[in-house]
Parts: C-alpha cells; sequence; structure tokens
C-alpha cells in the first residue's frame, strides 16, 4: 500500500521531462481558490531528486497544476506519493497523465504519442491497445507533428481548427510554407476582408495547388530507374494510395505530395522519351500546343533553338487533340446545406452526363477511323506524354480529306481560321494581364498613397459584385432574364454604368457580407463593427436588446 506524505512545497520541482509546457493561468488562479477552500482531494507523485546536494528534494512526476495552484495559495505543504522511478518510466507516467487530462489540445496528444514512440518503442497498435483509440486517430494526431511552427500557433490560438490542421500536415514542410505566406499570413489575417476557409474550401485549394494526380504523369508510375532513391511511386509513402487511413478519399492511383519528386521524374522521363524517339522514331511527330506561355513557352523556344524540331499543333499542322472526355462527378448530398441547392447540383449532373454519353461515343469514332497520329508533347500540362492527334487539314493545304466536298472544306478552314483568331486574342489577353499583374507588383502600387481613381473605385465595385447581391439588385444590373449564373464579362460593363444608389446599395450588402460571422467570439472585430451599424441605424430596437439582455 502506498503512504501519503506530505512535503514541503518550496522542496519539489518541476521536471524537465515533463512534455507539458504550456499552462493555463487562470485555470491555476481558479484551482488555487478551490484548495483553499477545501484542499488538495488527490496527491501528486514525486520522485527523489539531487538538485540541491544534502537536502531531500523532489521531482514532480504528475500533478504539476496542483502543486503550482498549491504554491499560489500559499501552501507549505502539499500531500505526495514518493516513488522510486527511472527517467523512462517516469516520462511514461507523465505522458499517460497528460493524455487522460480532459483539456489536453491535439499538439499535446500529438507529441505525447510521439514521446512514447521515441522514448519507451511503442508502435501504433501498442498505442491503440493502451489508450483506446482508432488507428485512425492515433495516426492523424502523429501527423500533427510534422506542422510547422506557423501553423502549430494557429491551431494553438484557435485561428483554424482540427480539420484544417488535419489537412495541412499532410503537405511537404517547402509547400506547407507556401501555403502559409498564400493564405494565412499575419499580414493577410490583419485584413477587415480575410476569413478563414472551410476546412472543404482549404482541401480543394491544396488539391489544387499542391498536390499532383499520379494518373495524370507521363511515366511509369513503377519505374525504378527514374530515382532509385525515391523508388516506385505505388508504395511511396508520399502517395495517398499507399495510406488509405490518413487519405480515405485518395483516387486508387493515388495523389502525390511531393511536387520536387514529381517534376524531378517528369524531367528524366521527358529527356529520355525525346532521345528515343529521334533516334529510333524518325517519323515520329514532336509537337508543342498553341496555347503555351510563360516558362513553358520558354523551354519549348530553348529545345528549338538546339535543333529539335518541334512543331505547333493545331491549324498550322491541321493537328487536333483528341482528348478522352472524362465521366462527370456526381454530387454528394452532404456538401448542400440547401436541398434545393443539391436537387439543382443533381439535375445539372444529369444533363453533364448525357453530354458525356456523347462524347464518349463520338471519341470511339474517332479512333475507329485510324485518322489520327501520335505527337510526342514538348511542353504544357502533357508534356512528356505521347497525345493522339486527329489529322485535318493544314493552313494552306487546299487538298480535300478523303470524303470532304470542297465546299465543306471551305466551311471547315473558316472555322479553324476563327478558332485560331480567338485563340490568340486569349493568349495575347492571358499575356497582358500577366504583365500589367508583374508591373503594379513590383513598381510599388500597392504603396501609393493618392486618393482612389476613377478607374480604380470601379475595379472595387467589380470584387463587390463577385460576391452575392439580392436578387432586386441583380435584376437592374443584369436585367430580369440574366439566369441562373452570372456571365463574369458582365461585372466590369455594369460596373461602369452603376448609379450613385446601386454603389450604396452594393457597399452595404457587400458590408454585411463581410461583417456576417458564425464565430463573433473570435471575429470580434467584425462583429463590433456590425453591432454598431446596427446602433447607427436602428438604435431603439437595439437599446431594447441590450434591456432585455441586462435584464
Amino acid at each position: 500500500m502506498q503512504t501519503i506524505e506530505y512535503i514541503e512545497t518550496m522542496n519539489i520541482r518541476s521536471s524537465d521531462l515533463n512534455p507539458r509546457k504550456s499552462f493555463d493561468e487562470n485555470a491555476i488562479t481558479e484551482l488555487s481558490k478551490s484548495i483553499i477552500e477545501v484542499g488538495i482531494l488527490q496527491p501528486i507523485i514525486v520522485r527523489l531528486s539531487h538538485f540541491k546536494k544534502g537536502t531531500e528534494n523532489y521531482e514532480l512526476v504528475c500533478g504539476e497544476r496542483r502543486w503550482r495552484a498549491a504554491k499560489e495559495a500559499g501552501l507549505k505543504t502539499v500531500p505526495a506519493i514518493i516513488r522510486e522511478l527511472k527517467d523512462q518510466e517516469a516520462l511514461d507516467m507523465m505522458i499517460t497523465e497528460n493524455l487522460q487530462r480532459k483539456d489536453v489540445s491535439p499538439l499535446e496528444e500529438a507529441e505525447a504519442f510521439m514521446n512514447l514512440i521515441v522514448h519507451r518503442q511503442y508502435d501504433v497498435p501498442t498505442l491503440v491497445a493502451r489508450f483506446g483509440k482508432s488507428e485512425y486517430y492515433i495516426r492523424h494526431r502523429l501527423k500533427l507533428n510534422d506542422l510547422i511552427p506557423n501553423f502549430r500557433t494557429l491551431l494553438q490560438q484557435e485561428i483554424i481548427g482540427i480539420g484544417h490542421a488535419l489537412e495541412i500536415c499532410k503537405l511537404q514542410e517547402k509547400d506547407q510554407g507556401e501555403l502559409y505566406e498564400s493564405k494565412f499570413s499575419e499580414s493577410d489575417r490583419l485584413r477587415n476582408w480575410w476569413s478563414c476557409p472551410s476546412v472543404k474550401q482549404l482541401k480543394g485549394s491544396i488539391e489544387q495547388s499542391f498536390t499532383l494526380k499520379l494518373s495524370e504523369a507521363a511515366f511509369l508510375l513503377e519505374d525504378l530507374t527514374l530515382d532509385k532513391k525515391a523508388g516506385s511511386c505505388i508504395t511511396c509513402p508520399k502517395n495517398t494510395a499507399s495510406n488509405l487511413i490518413l487519405f480515405p478519399d485518395s483516387p486508387s492511383s493515388g495523389i502525390c505530395l511531393d511536387r520536387s519528386c514529381f517534376k524531378h521524374k517528369t524531367d528524366i522521363h521527358f529527356e529520355r522519351e525525346l532521345k528515343r524517339i529521334q533516334e529510333q522514331e524518325p517519323d515520329g511527330i514532336l509537337g508543342y500546343p498553341s496555347h503555351i506561355y510563360g516558362q513553358a513557352e520558354k523551354d519549348v523556344k530553348e529545345l528549338i533553338k538546339k535543333g529539335v524540331p518541334g512543331v505547333e499543333l493545331g491549324y498550322n499542322t491541321g493537328l487536333y487533340e483528341i482528348s478522352e472526355p472524362e465521366a462527370p462527378e456526381a454530387p454528394v448530398e452532404a456538401d448542400y446545406e440547401d436541398r434545393e441547392d443539391y436537387k439543382d447540383a443533381l439535375e445539372d449532373y444529369q444533363g453533364m452526363l448525357q453530354d458525356y454519353e456523347d462524347e464518349k461515343k463520338e471519341y470511339k469514332e474517332k479512333l475507329e477511323s485510324g485518322n489520327y497520329r501520335k505527337v510526342f508533347i514538348l511542353g504544357g500540362d502533357n508534356r512528356g506524354k505521347i497525345v493522339l492527334h486527329e489529322q485535318r487539314s493544314a493552313k494552306g493545304n487546299n487538298q480535300s480529306n478523303t470524303g470532304t466536298s470542297p465546299e465543306q472544306l471551305t466551311k471547315q478552314q473558316i472555322i479553324e481560321l476563327q478558332e485560331k483568331d480567338k485563340r490568340n486574342k486569349e493568349l495575347s489577353f492571358e499575356k497582358h494581364y500577366v504583365s500589367a499583374k508583374e508591373l503594379l507588383s513590383n513598381s510599388g502600387y500597392k504603396g501609393i498613397a493618392d486618393h482612389l481613381s476613377e478607374t480604380e473605385m470601379t475595379a472595387l465595385f467589380v470584387v463587390m459584385m463577385g460576391g452575392w447581391i439580392e436578387d432586386e439588385l441583380e435584376g437592374e444590373l443584369y436585367g430580369k432574364d440574366h439566369g441562373r449564373w452570372i456571365d463574369n464579362k458582365l461585372k466590369l460593363p455594369a460596373a461602369l454604368k452603376l448609379t450613385a444608389d446601386q454603389k450604396t446599395r452594393i457597399m452595404r450588402q457587400w458590408l454585411y457580407q463581410n461583417l456576417n460571422t458564425g464565430s463573433p467570439l473570435y471575429q470580434i472585430s467584425e462583429a463590433k463593427a456590425l453591432i454598431e451599424i446596427a446602433r447607427e441605424k436602428y438604435p431603439d430596437e437595439v437599446k431594447q436588446t441590450e434591456l432585455e439582455l441586462d435584464g
């Protein structure tokens, strides 16, 4: 039977082994008040320590909150159980006690589980059995240890939730840093309009910007020669399909979480295939799409300078990509808050499904016609892939295809000319936009202190009109028969014609939309600003509400 002894409070010290480093001072004060009234109900656990020679002193193993509260309450002695424990045994008890607390944070759990694995040689099945948690739970908590410091701080401050953290910690450290700077940096969060994205929005953003579908890789996933150190993509831990506990929604081929490794393998595959085709397939076509720009465009131009016989695909060569149609994704009812929105999405899906069946039939007919050629792609999204292209008439070729009349060919050429002209204009616009964006970014535009110009005010309203606008105002701006969705191209023309009344209403709707929060205790400035607007516009009603709340 263990005996409880009363030992001097000042002869006890905190342990350096304790994985718990932070304590809620308010909670300690509350506990100290309780201790003054009823005493310490549960003894602390200590072990002998020799941090002062010649004196009998003790090191805390369990009960640091009680000990801190006892010191604050002025207790000279505290009830304690003294045990002979080795470092590993003491650490085990500390971790176990911390994990059994009601207020243990996800990060503290993560560190505690990792401590048991590192220092006690536990494994995941042992942790599952000992703490009664699922393997899914344990593995996700362990993964939180991979969060970079900035995101750990945001989780501790409850700016992001555990759902956000579980998505972020799956990324490589470099990608987490990039995500933080682009969406969560302190400068972003200080802006009045910033709000934490939902977990669904964050997941979509991560998938779009930081992950790569392995089904779309140009190289063979099982090819060990591309990078011997990285090995096969199929068994790689950075492939989501190899860990369905962490990534239950992963597609069967998986998603790559390491963009640099993916690019490295793609580059090696590209160089190999380019050399093979040039040496072994002299009649092979090396092509690039007309709509590439930026770095991809520079890379293709560099290849052509080196003597690679690349040809522009499309109108100039008469080669047009045959893309296998993709099946539309069925809407999931759980993703929709409004039942009517789900019904509308389901109706849209049925229409897309019919279009998919038609496109699949047309694709099959094209393949069976035999009128296609294999093209090795030199640049763009399909770089390094061999893609099927349909052979049509090329620019300047007046010979008709088999079974095509001169009249039909002329019509086809006109359509192709129109498509070419349209795409050229789109490319020119995109390049113009990129150039203007870089100019504003690098010229100090954001630091100009002058009043906004009329052009800038119009741009501001374009941004505001991107949010939700009430039906009545929407009808005024775009016409009553504008349809369910507003064409983005209509926003700028509408913004240029806004009346003073419409501008005011848009600003008020935008204000309400951005001050409307489901977390007023977190977005406290936004919540207070909304209250002050209500107080200014409807003082009597607000006063009545305050009287009722005070009463």
